[in-house]
């Protein structure tokens, strides 16, 4: 068997559609709304504004979560 077809078989086993979320590291998070990292731990781990999920020894958070932070606190 050569290598290009078990590496197609491999790619037939991974689902077509992975809901594999896109990761922001804290410096991104902290960047993008232009904030220090102590105002960042506070909205995690105080107020819970934010979810974090720690990967390794790094803090980690789904882009998804932090739209929705601004989709929430969008004054109309």
């Amino acid at each position: 068997m050569s290598l290009i077809s078990l590496t197609k078989n491999i790619d037939n086993t991974q689902p077509k559609n992975s809901s594999i979320p896109n990761l922001m590291f804290s410096n991104q998070v902290m960047e993008y709304f232009g904030i220090s990292k102590s105002t960042l731990h506070r909205w995690t781990n105080v107020e819970g504004k934010l979810k974090s999920i720690k990967v390794g020894k790094r803090v980690m958070f789904k882009t998804d979560d932090v739209n929705g932070l601004v989709e929430n606190n969008y004054n109309k």
